[in-house]
């Protein structure tokens, strides 16, 4: 009997900023969807008369697959020319009344996208879109039903479907929220008003970052600016090394004099007074240095954080005073104001302001202001915006109770996947180090055996299982099916939805299990009790015994995702001065021991080590997995063939139904043809009305509405020049969403934190948000 995993005190809700309704308004009416349903009826009482004739049954099934009139024969019979003028009779009286609906909506298309509200969330993802289409299609009116009129409408589609169908986290259109636990039990899940409805504007990462190069290339500042000793390198007399990156720098006596002092008296000032040099000679003996990254030299500031510009202008302000400082604090100035302007203002003022930040921070730092112009989901602004949510929910004790059984299962499940492929890892970085392989630091490590470097050695991807297919809609798979874990701690993130039932309660989804921890990150944005939110991990951390030894792997932040491991951290990259972590251990402090086993990962004093590694990538990539915590992975499992049922572990539904569609089926039909080729795949699989698509030239997956000619334009779009598209059931349904207001229903998912104690006995939680 495995032990049951335990709920964390507080989660986070995200969810789609607009309703879902809104999407489901864009498709065609249940009477002609209908009609159609007897329309292919019809069509295959036709082919089975051909069939029963035996006269060119697969040219006939083709030529109504194309759309195109089949040609009768002299020996066909009665039967098929009767069954055939039913069918276009029919078929003709639909596509008329297909043609009159799908006109009828292209105005309804219109009236949402010329929404406020939406148009705000087009210019925020994407503000070459919006003043290049978005205004233009808006301004337009009524267009005749051409192509070019038809590739906007897509593009229109795209991004409804995103706002009203994605649980995202941006701005408005993907609020964030919290949920907590609770000791009452008259309720299940309760949504109560958050009172918090505001937005937050930051400047992104990359554009901090900028700035703060661009102050570090200024002559007049360059002397105030700390040099620090790389953590990668090895000082001995006359040398400095780092061995696995085959750096070997000399060092003369003028240099070690440098270094010497450095760690006390980090700038060229500081360091020229001690020495008794001018500040030019300092300079002059560190800038070898520093192209050999020997010597970090930069200005600081606090990257995991919200107040990363705000860091930046600290930073600038502690400087000496001179005319350098003060232009660059009259910058910085300036574009916070911009930006604060920005944070409050309407959208016609946000056009104003965006341009007036992007042309001041390119004066700033030479640096464009934007990247990856014009694509879909790709704009990557100097800003970014978080919004709070009007949700916040509330589970009863008794719900939280039955959410925590009907999960453990599905996570005993991933515990079991997550070890065995992390044996494999281990055992790929054994063969790959080979059988002579030595104790070494981390970065020899890292560096012998990344991909490009390792002789005839190919790490695999996080391997499928696979079923065979039974012609099932749903199975139930053993908790063990995949066997069993080892007894011990486990910590896993994984992202929850609830699906209503019509009689009360909810099903339950295991989306996806993330290896982390709920730790003080981007998410946090909104949540004002910092200590009880990071408790959630830092109970687990501090009182099981699992977590002996866990080390925090430390990683340079991404645009605006930042995580805070409250312990350890281990240093393994330096390229930048903000890589240099006061207190974390170095390549250097750590070994890593080679076992029969696999890699094994000790300090120096030969305690035992397990790294926490912050991203998802991290978790199949063989070195670093190799030396994790054991691994809690969701298991991808598939079948041989092109169906693979919904898929439920103990009590939570682990995976939604799934077709393999060939990607040539959708492809070529347009219009009317395309419609009824969809209705086709969607009768013969049992594909639901909503369906999330991959292609295989496409790694986001696209909501399409299969009765929705805008979505319909999209899905051929996703299935020309790929091979293959991947169709997964909208789960929960649209009449499973319990997210509600005024405005109608919304598509959520929750982040919660699960562990696994060591003894079986959680350590209690204190209640209450306040």
């Amino acid at each position: 009997m495995s032990e049951t995993w335990t709920l964390g005190e507080v989660f986070v809700l995200r969810h789609a900023g607009f309703p879902f309704d809104w999407l489901e308004s864009l498709g065609l009416s249940a009477e002609l969807l209908e009609e159609t349903t007897r329309l292919l009826e019809d069509e295959d009482a036709l082919l089975a008369a051909v069939r029963t004739e035996g006269v060119d049954a697969d040219a006939f099934q083709e030529a109504l697959a194309r759309g195109r009139e089949p040609v009768l024969k002299p020996r066909h019979g009665p039967e098929v020319r009767d069954a055939l003028a039913r069918y276009q009779s029919r078929r003709a009286a639909l596509q008329a009344r297909y043609t009159g609906e799908r006109q009828a909506l292209r105005p309804r298309l219109r009236e949402r996208a010329a929404d406020p509200a939406i148009q705000e969330a087009v210019f925020l993802s994407s503000p070459a879109m919006f003043d290049n289409v978005w205004t233009r299609y808006l301004r337009g009116g009524e267009r005749p039903d051409t192509s070019d009129a038809r590739r906007v409408e897509r593009q229109v589609y795209t991004y409804l479907q995103r706002f009203c169908a994605k649980n995202e986290t941006t701005s408005f259109f993907g609020p964030i929220s919290y949920g907590e636990r609770t000791t009452q039990d008259e309720y299940d899940v309760r949504t109560v008003p958050s009172g918090n409805t505001r937005r937050r504007t930051f400047f992104s990462f990359w554009a901090v970052t900028e700035l703060a190069r661009a102050v570090g290339r200024e002559r007049g500042l360059r002397a105030h600016l700390p040099l620090r000793l790389n953590p990668l390198f090895t000082v001995t007399p006359g040398r400095a090394a780092c061995e696995p990156l085959k750096l070997d720098v000399s060092l003369s006596p003028q240099a070690e004099a440098l270094l010497s002092v450095l760690r006390q008296h980090p700038t060229p000032v500081e360091a020229a007074r001690v020495l008794g040099v001018a500040v030019e000679d300092v300079e002059r003996q560190a800038l070898p240095l520093v192209k050999t990254a020997l010597l970090l030299w930069g200005l600081p500031f606090r990257p995991n954080d919200f107040g990363t510009f705000e860091s930046v202008r600290d930073a600038v302000a502690a400087l000496p005073e001179s005319e350098a400082r003060g232009r660059w604090l009259e910058r910085l100035d300036a574009l916070a104001r911009l930006r604060a302007d920005f944070e409050t203002a309407d959208l016609a003022r946000r056009r104003e302001l965006l341009p007036r930040m992007e042309a001041a921070f390119t004066e700033a730092t030479g640096k464009p202001a934007r990247r990856g112009e014009g694509q879909v989901y790709a704009d990557r602004l100097i800003l970014y915006e978080e919004a709070s949510s009007p949700f916040r929910l509330r589970f009863g004790a008794r719900f939280t109770a039955e959410l925590e059984a009907a999960l453990t299962g599905a996570l005993d499940l991933s515990a079991a996947y997550g070890e065995k492929v992390q044996r494999g890892f281990r055992e790929q970085v054994r063969d790959a180090l080979g059988p002579d392989a030595r104790a070494m630091d981390l970065l020899e490590y890292a560096v012998r055996l990344r991909p490009d470097t390792v002789s005839g050695s190919r790490f695999s991807p996080v391997p499928p299982v696979l079923l065979d297919e039974d012609g099932a809609r749903a199975r139930t798979l053993p908790v063990d099916f995949l066997g069993t874990s080892t007894p011990g701690g486990r910590y896993a993130l994984p992202d929850v939805c609830l699906a209503a039932k019509p009689d009360g309660g909810f099903e339950v989804m295991l989306a996806r299990v993330h290896h982390h921890l709920l730790l003080w990150s981007w998410l946090s944005a909104f949540q004002p009790e910092r200590e009880r939110y990071a408790s959630v991990a830092s109970r687990w951390l501090d009182a099981d015994p699992a977590a002996r030894g866990l080390v925090g792997l430390s990683i340079r932040r991404r645009n605006k995702g930042f995580y805070v491991f409250p312990g350890r951290r281990l240093v393994y990259s330096v390229s930048d001065v903000l890589d240099v972590e006061e207190g974390a251990l170095t390549p250097a402090d750590v070994r890593v021991e080679p076992t029969p086993e696999g890699p094994r990962l000790v300090d120096g004093k030969g305690q035992a080590l397990s790294l926490y590694l912050p991203l998802d990538d991290f978790s199949s990539y063989p070195p670093f997995a190799a030396l994790a915590h054991p691994q809690v992975l969701h298991a991808p499992l598939r079948t041989k063939g092109r169906h693979l049922p919904r898929l439920s572990v103990g009590g939570a539904v682990y995976q939604r139904e799934r077709w393999d569609v060939p990607a040539s089926r959708l492809a070529g039909p347009s219009g009317f043809d395309l419609f009824l080729a969809v209705q086709r795949e969607r009768r013969a699989g049992g594909w639901p009305r909503f369906v999330f698509m991959r292609s295989s030239k496409e790694r986001k997956p696209y909501l399409i509405d299969t009765a929705s000619p805008f979505a319909l334009d999209l899905l051929s779009h996703l299935a020309r020049e790929a091979e293959r598209l991947s169709v997964e059931e909208m789960y929960p349904a649209p009449e499973q969403l319990w997210l509600k207001d005024a405005r109608g229903r919304y598509t959520c998912e929750l982040r919660m934190q699960f562990t696994r104690w060591s003894n079986g006995t959680p350590v209690p939680v204190t209640q209450g948000l306040g």
